[in-house]
């Protein structure tokens, strides 16, 4: 995994990789090399850099950034923090003068461990999804693939909202190359260097066709120049036999396979994976949904081979 210096710097892409590559081995150097004169300062620096270590290793998408592997490099730098905080713990004598300064960096300190230590339980619980999914075949074949969005929490599923709605539960699913990142190149601005551009997307249930588009061009990578009547892109909309609706858009334009009021077995190619619509990346976007007694559709899990996916899930296929 490179970086190709003939693309056009995309600033968007250089925070997000520093945030998850860059920050922390800032923390990291900065907590060896910044000496605590107290204990409780110590205790609480160690505790709010090993959160947000964890924070970022469960909400990080680190295929995104350059290889799935990396979140257990920071798993490893969070773990050495404990333990680099442990041992000097016990070499540290209290200190009779403390001043004022340093006790409100103290107390500003542990506000944000807690706050943090409710949004490491968030995105946990996030991997948990309710009761009434549907099972559905996996829609990609012949490779590794990873979820960037998924799970029943906002803070791990980008789909989640505070309100019921027909995206809630839905994952994004990208597919792997050799060293377990989603592109060929880092911070990549073409979307061919996307192992999953142009990937056949097969129906993931027996069932009737409702509705296709697939006249909506794919943007280049890193733009949506769309209007918001195409939001969706090109895409195929299912019935399943399940009493399920099955929404997969952002598929290549003109690669759609399947005609409208037809019906199709689960396996059937459909399209294949595109970049049309609202959507910067290449990835699939799967939804499914049911309607209830007021005709409002509702987003259920899906579950595949009996697993419910979440963020940072794998799955081989």
């Amino acid at each position: 995994m490179y970086s190709d210096f003939n693309q056009p710097f995309n600033m968007e892409k250089f925070i997000y990789a520093f945030i998850h590559l860059g920050l922390p081995l800032l923390l990291l150097i900065e907590f060896i090399v910044r000496r605590s004169t107290t204990k409780a300062g110590l205790i609480v620096r160690s505790l709010l850099y090993f959160l947000i270590l964890i924070f970022l290793f469960q909400w990080g998408q680190w295929a995104i950034v350059g290889s799935y592997y990396l979140r257990y490099v920071v798993l490893l730098f969070a773990v050495m923090i404990l333990i680099w905080g442990y041992k000097r713990s016990k070499i540290i004598r209290t200190h009779k003068s403390k001043t004022t300064w340093k006790n409100v960096l103290i107390v500003i300190s542990g506000i944000m461990v807690v706050f943090l230590i409710y949004m490491n339980i968030s995105a946990l619980l996030g991997k948990s999804y309710p009761a009434g999914g549907v099972e559905l075949e996996f829609p990609l074949k012949n490779g590794d693939y990873y979820i960037s969005s998924g799970g029943s929490k906002k803070i791990i599923n980008n789909h989640m909202r505070s309100f019921p709605n027909a995206q809630e539960f839905a994952v994004d699913i990208n597919k792997l190359g050799r060293l377990k990142g989603v592109s060929k190149h880092l911070l990549s601005s073409k979307r061919e260097d996307h192992h999953i551009f142009g990937d056949t997307v097969y129906c993931p249930c027996d069932g009737e066709i409702i509705s296709t588009k697939s006249d909506i061009r794919d943007n280049e990578a890193g733009s949506m120049d769309v209007r918001s009547e195409d939001g969706t892109g090109n895409f195929v909309e299912i019935k399943c036999d399940q009493d399920v609706i099955v929404f997969i858009p952002h598929l290549k334009m003109n690669s759609i396979m399947v005609s409208d009021n037809t019906r199709v077995p689960t396996g059937k190619p459909l399209g294949l994976v595109g970049l049309s619509g609202f959507t910067q990346e290449p990835h699939l976007h799967l939804q499914a949904a049911r309607y209830k007694t007021d005709s409002t559709l509702v987003g259920i899990p899906i579950i595949f081979k009996g697993r419910t996916l979440s963020r940072n899930d794998l799955f081989k296929n």
